[in-house]
């Protein structure tokens, strides 16, 4: 399937547009125009993800350190690039920061199981069906009832699980990566700072 072949690509291409467009700041690009700053980003982003450099792209680079990129991690890629890039807003920050804390959960408590802390190999029973799988149909079933953004996230991973689009057979590798578990964390602290510059803003102003 050729869709499985090139899938894995996609977080790299997002990840290096991410951060051209973060550090785009630097650089006067805005004078060639809101599109024209748009067209720029892709192009030089496209071309430093694949064009090879010493045999390898950096896609490949990115993709050696960490070969499977969990939909987690491309789900929330998308999200920040959407807002930096298109400024649209795909999840407004109270989404954003529980997507986050289940990231961050979920991760902490895969980390503790591979470190044999708790009683079951949690990460183990991603390989066939069991009690998590029932736990995330759960959770979907939740944010679709509830109409909730999260939910086409959930919904993505579960499908992808389905169609095998990673790598990996695991259930667990479709959720989430260490990428996420550092991408989660500094979102998090991004939005307590935030919250923090606001509160003692608005404490200054009423007093």
């Amino acid at each position: 399937m050729i869709i499985k072949e090139y899938f894995q690509f996609l977080f790299p291409f997002f990840f290096v547009t991410f951060l051209i467009c973060y550090s785009s700041s630097w650089i006067d690009l805005r004078k060639y125009g809101e599109g024209g700053y748009k067209v720029i980003i892709l192009i030089v982003s496209t071309c430093l993800t694949f064009i090879p450099f010493s045999g390898l792209s950096l896609a490949d680079y990115l993709l050696s350190v960490n070969p499977n990129f969990s939909i987690g991690s491309t789900a929330l890629i998308i999200v920040l690039l959407m807002h930096k890039l298109f400024h649209n807003v795909v999840l407004d920050e109270k989404h954003l920061v529980l997507f986050c804390l289940w990231n961050v959960s979920l991760s902490l408590i895969l980390f503790y199981s591979y470190l044999g802390l708790t009683t079951y190999d949690l990460y183990a029973l991603g390989y066939g069906f069991s009690f998590w799988f029932l736990i995330m149909a759960f959770i979907t079933l939740l944010t679709v009832w509830f109409w909730t953004p999260l939910s086409v996230i959930f919904i993505a991973c579960i499908a992808a699980f389905n169609l095998r689009l990673l790598p990996s057979d695991n259930f667990f590798d479709y959720l989430t990566d260490g990428f996420l578990l550092v991408m989660s964390l500094g979102v998090l602290f991004s939005c307590a700072v935030k919250y923090r510059s606001s509160r003692a803003w608005f404490q200054k102003s009423a007093t």
